[in-house]
């Protein structure tokens, strides 16, 4: 288990405890009578702190994202009521039964009708209280955490846009000299010229087409054709490099330049033996459902002396991770392996436009 996950589990673990401890403790001074046993009184107050776990956890993990979230308010009464008179009668039978365990003459279901509707009430409330407690805590705590990402989304959004602006003078540079030396090319050197028009097409992308929080995909997969169009360019002629889209990929949008990284990395690490045939880049793009997966694998040359991709961490899978956490949370796997000189990096998203405007 990681060091982070290994430390929010403890102490959410820790802090678990202490709250039924002190809720435990609670219930037990409120009930203490100094002239009965006292471990019959600890039992009892223990029974009721077990069973209180069940409407608590139930509404805080199942109820409340299952139903209440997704506004099936109706369902949500409905299960609540239940659960919380269930939580109840069992509640009473507990005690109930730790009683009759230390004084058998008293029946674990009271035969007089009155202690009855007394017991009932009294631990349906005991159960109803635990249900409205998980639930405010789980409401707010959520809530805490929404508005927390928000900032967050809010902050990257902002630096994304300052930076966007601090090198918007060499794209509008490039992009002008770009056109200047398209038609400076002679008429009859069309591969220099479709060259030139690919990378032209790429900044007029970064410039006028990333300027908002989702762009159609259709926009990206063109950027990512022209991009492995021109980086193809400079390496060995026949190295085997291949860019395919399997299947029909359906009209979503999606955050700008979110393949990119992946593709980036493997032409920057791909291996570059002699035998150019044997430098491969492999790039995958489909659609399942309503996943976006990319799937780029590319040759490594382990005697070369440059860190590993899978080691080195470099910037871009970094700033990869970080809006993946930000813009997709809980909704996409990045996965990079190593299998002896080939490396495969793998990116499964969950497209969900209300998952980009923090909704």
């Amino acid at each position: 288990m990681p060091a982070n996950l290994n430390t929010i589990f403890f102490k959410y673990k820790v802090l678990h405890i202490i709250m039924w401890l002190l809720v435990g403790s609670s219930t037990f001074f409120t009930y203490y009578e100094a002239s009965q046993p006292l471990f019959p009184q600890i039992a009892n107050a223990a029974m009721v702190i077990i069973v209180s776990t069940i409407p608590f956890y139930t509404t805080a993990y199942v109820l409340i994202p299952q139903t209440l979230y997704k506004k099936f308010y109706f369902r949500f009464i409905v299960l609540l009521v239940l659960l919380v008179f269930l939580s109840g009668l069992l509640m009473m039978v507990a005690v109930r039964s730790v009683d009759h365990i230390f004084a058998p003459e008293r029946p674990i279901i009271p035969t007089d009708h009155s202690q009855l509707r007394f017991a009932i009430n009294i631990f349906t409330w005991t159960s109803l209280i635990a249900a409205f407690g998980a639930g405010g805590l789980k409401i707010m705590s959520d809530s805490f955490r929404l508005r927390k990402r928000l900032l967050e989304v809010e902050k990257e959004k902002i630096s994304t846009e300052l930076n966007f602006l601090r090198s918007q003078v060499n794209p509008h540079f490039l992009f002008n000299v770009m056109n200047t030396i398209y038609f400076q090319i002679d008429k009859k050197n069309t591969v220099a010229r479709a060259s030139v028009e690919k990378l032209s097409e790429m900044l007029r992308y970064q410039l006028y087409e990333c300027t908002s929080d989702k762009i159609e995909i259709a926009k990206e997969l063109e950027y990512i054709k022209n991009y492995v169009a021109i980086q193809t360019l400079r390496l060995e002629k026949g190295s085997d490099i291949s860019l395919s889209i399997k299947g029909e990929i359906k009209s979503f949008k999606i955050a700008p330049l979110l393949i990119l990284p992946i593709v980036e990395n493997a032409f920057k690490h791909i291996s570059h033996f002699k035998d150019a045939s044997l430098n491969r880049i492999n790039i995958v793009l489909q659609q399942h459902d309503n996943y976006f997966i990319v799937d780029a694998s590319n040759t490594y040359d382990t005697t070369s002396g440059v860190p590993q991709l899978i080691n080195s961490g470099g910037l871009g899978v970094q700033n990869l991770r970080r809006r993946l956490e930000l813009l997709y949370p809980g909704c996409h796997q990045l996965e990079i392996k190593q299998n002896g000189s080939l490396f495969h990096t793998s990116l499964k998203v969950q497209y969900n436009d209300q998952l980009l405007s923090g909704r």
